[in-house]
């Protein structure tokens, strides 16, 4: 089979499994409700995205399999308007709009143990969801285009879905039973946080989940596979006039999350810190369209290869700065 034909294959395949995904409806998250789910916005549309929006539109990850097999790994943000971006099949209408009002509207609050609360839900919530869609896709696509697959392609491709199961059967109802008995009881002591509050618009806004370790993660793994997997939530919120950054972790990590309790809107890198966080640790991050339309062909290929890594924070200067400090 020629190449161009099996591309031309795949990406019919992709096609179908994308649309199979838009389709799939999913129960809310909320453990006592039985709605459907509706498209929800880890970042709130009226708020953080449209702060940094020009003509109602901002840089976003793609989440469409077929686009981001076509586009290749040299364009991983798309310009994408604000009613788009930033969208997971979460909470019912319901649930989205009484539980997470206390944080909306610019009530966000960095002082607030119940505020840092809500962004790690968020956050989490926005990682369970996409990973349980990101799971169903990808049974999708293989039921679609296995035969074109090599071995080792389909090996790696399998890998990487086990990797998914593994979250969604043991680590998502650890958290989200431990996120909900939190919200219930309001028992703010079983979270730890460290937010603070830049006195401008950064042109970026960010909600995401990652392990603390950072490259050591793999490794804490391996020796204790049988425990949940340790996470911290990153969140950064933009509004007109400031931008709020908030680490928020479960108290039960606290021995691994001193890192980030220690970081300072005052140390000398912060802003390549941040930048370092948002660019290499989220799959959820919007960009301001003249910062990233600016950035040089180069600098946008080297942020790209960096997503998804673990870098450690020695290497902040390394990712070219985005945001606007």
């Amino acid at each position: 089979m020629r190449e161009s034909q099996r591309k031309k294959l795949i990406m019919a395949g992709l096609g179908k499994a994308q649309k199979r995904s838009n389709r799939r409806k999913y129960k809310c998250i909320h453990p006592n409700c039985k709605l459907d789910s509706i498209k929800s916005h880890s970042q709130q549309k009226k708020g953080q995205l449209s702060s940094i929006a020009e003509d109602s539109s901002v840089y976003a990850m793609r989440k469409n399999m077929y686009q981001m097999f076509n586009a290749g790994m040299n364009d991983l943000l798309s310009k994408q308007t604000i009613g788009e971006a930033s969208r997971y099949k979460g909470y019912c209408n319901a649930h989205d709009t009484s539980i997470f009002s206390p944080i909306e509207n610019g009530n966000l609050d960095i002082d607030n143990p119940e505020h840092n609360f809500l962004l790690l839900l968020r956050a989490v919530s926005y990682e369970y969801a996409s990973k349980r869609d990101m799971y169903d896709r990808q049974k999708d696509i293989l039921s679609q285009v296995e035969h074109l697959f090599s071995y080792e392609g389909r090996k790696n491709y399998e890998a990487s879905g086990y990797g998914i199961k593994v979250f969604l059967e043991k680590d998502a109802p650890y958290y989200l039973s431990l996120l909900f008995d939190i919200y219930e009881s309001k028992n703010w002591s079983k979270i730890q946080y460290n937010s603070f509050e830049i006195e401008k618009n950064i042109g970026v806004s960010s909600t995401t989940c990652f392990s603390p370790l950072r490259e050591d993660h793999p490794s804490w793994m391996a020796e204790n596979f049988e425990k949940p997997q340790p996470f911290i939530s990153f969140s950064v919120v933009p509004d007109e006039s400031k931008t709020i950054v908030a680490f928020v972790w479960f108290a039960e990590f606290a021995d691994l999350c001193g890192e980030y309790s220690r970081i300072d809107i005052n140390q000398e890198d912060i802003s390549n810190v941040i930048n370092t966080y948002i660019f290499c640790e989220s799959e959820d991050v919007c960009v301001r369209p003249s910062l990233w339309e600016k950035i040089p062909i180069p600098d946008k290929n080297m942020i790209y290869r960096h997503m998804g890594e673990s870098d450690s924070v020695s290497s902040a200067n390394k990712v070219p700065l985005v945001l606007d400090w």
